[in-house]
């Protein structure tokens, strides 16, 4: 049987999986899919502050949009390339994913990748898991010192 910690990490591989496939071919992208990965209501952080939001009917198409800003500096690649996860109980689960972005920058076609580490909460209860929250590292930040924003 597997443990919620498997649950977790196979959850955010097929996030992971989605997202690429996001960038890679909006034709093909999933994004429902993509939203349904998320609980009813989540909060994000980062060194800019604390959002939440829900996940409800226009949550996909600002999915899509994301995508979309991502494509259009350049992203050709999105991918989790490590997960560690941890039950914080029998419910909640923390998964560190370590994920790569790679770009070709538009203005000179310069290749690159930035490497970061996202920081996932999955909670189990009910009849499906749900990422409530997350923490991530300052992405615009990232985005300017590679010339990419």
């Amino acid at each position: 049987m597997d443990t919620i910690e498997a649950k977790a990490r196979a959850l955010l591989r097929d996030y992971g999986r989605r997202s690429d496939e996001a960038l890679r071919d909006p034709a093909r992208a999933d994004v429902d899919a993509l939203a349904d990965v998320f609980a009813g209501h989540f909060v994000g952080a980062n060194p800019n502050g604390v959002m939440g939001g829900a996940r409800d009917e226009t949550f996909p198409a600002t999915l899509r949009r994301g995508f979309e800003a991502y494509r259009a500096m350049g992203g050709t690649r999105f991918e989790i390339v490590n997960l560690d996860a941890e039950a914080l109980d029998g419910f909640n689960v923390m998964v560190r994913a370590d994920w790569e972005f790679d770009y070709v920058r538009p203005r000179d076609g310069a290749k690159g990748t930035i490497a970061f580490r996202n920081i996932y909460l999955v909670n189990f209860a009910g009849d499906r898991p749900g990422i409530f929250a997350w923490i991530t590292p300052d992405e615009a930040q990232a985005m300017r010192e590679h010339g990419l924003a």
